[in-house]
């Protein structure tokens, strides 16, 4: 485990997924992220690399060869070097090996650098290209916030609210097939915020691609304390809260999504997928403030 911390914020971090697994207000004491209950949902912001969501049957096909991984890919569940660099920052690293290369057969380095300043953390995702050839992927993060914040209250008095008003519609996804269907419905009309609402998950993560806002707030109607999430880079943004679970809400800055279910192409086909030429860099930012 890693910890940074200065003084308004103590953040504890894994190298195992570059996750992070808590953000604690030195003021308040509050971890606002969620509290990993395993019986739930074990992870709380692990990284998303090679892939975003599910490939369709948990299948790729790369220059006409089948790869096989899980949801949201390979690295959440891989130990990343650790570097860390000062009481305020660290560096975790992975790079491909002979193990990741049966899943994906590309070579690659992926950065991931937590940096705190004041009331935010700051994550920089960098995938740097080591291969001979352009690699192809897709990246994102799936961050998980306490809500409510504190015992005692209700998640039905708290509402995301987006930076700008928003017209745009909802990817409406597949529980069945595992994968995003082709439909869409409207969902903001020139509007910025809704409630918090377990049946608005019923089919999944709320997942929307075109959005103006560089920041979602996740605020209660009853206090002052708030989380406020900036995104740099990405082009989807996927909201979601387990099916019948209360505790948490997800907010997901992605560069992609799951497999369209009538999706049966290469990999570079895919919707959203990076193309990086030889020893260039691709990369995205996102970052938690904290106001307690």
């Amino acid at each position: 485990m890693v910890e940074l911390s200065n003084d308004l914020l103590t953040v504890s971090l894994h190298p195992k997924g570059a996750e992070i697994i808590s953000i604690k207000g030195k003021k308040d004491q509050l971890n606002y992220m969620w509290r990993r209950d395993a019986s739930q949902w074990a992870n709380s912001a692990p990284i998303l690399f090679p892939i975003v969501g599910a490939l369709k049957n948990d299948t790729c096909v790369i220059n006409g060869k089948e790869y096989h991984m899980t949801q949201h890919g390979f690295a959440r569940h891989n130990e990343f070097e650790t570097n860390q660099v000062s009481d305020t920052e660290v560096i975790f690293s992975l790079k491909s090996n002979d193990e990741i290369i049966k899943q994906y057969p590309f070579l690659f380095e992926l950065n991931v650098t937590y940096r705190l300043v004041e009331n935010k953390l700051t994550c920089h995702i960098k995938v740097k290209n080591t291969d001979h050839q352009p690699i192809y992927f897709q990246v994102g993060g799936h961050p998980a916030f306490a809500c409510p914040f504190m015992e005692n209250e209700s998640s039905n008095d708290y509402y995301l609210e987006f930076s700008e008003n928003e017209t745009c519609n909802r990817k409406i996804i597949d529980v069945e097939k595992r994968g995003m269907s082709r439909v869409e419905k409207p969902f903001f009309d020139n509007e910025k915020r809704f409630f918090v609402r377990q049946e608005l998950f019923n089919t999944d993560a709320i997942v929307i691609k075109k959005f103006k806002s560089e920041n979602i707030a996740l605020k209660s109607l009853n206090h002052d304390k708030s989380i406020v999430f900036h995104m740099n880079g990405f082009d989807h943004v996927g909201l979601w809260a387990a099916k019948h679970v209360g505790g948490l809400i997800a907010i997901e800055p992605w560069v992609g999504h799951a497999d369209y279910t009538d999706f049966n192409g290469e990999f570079k086909e895919k919707e959203s997928c990076v193309e990086l030429p030889v020893g260039k860099n691709f990369e995205v930012e996102f970052a938690v403030e904290i106001n307690q």
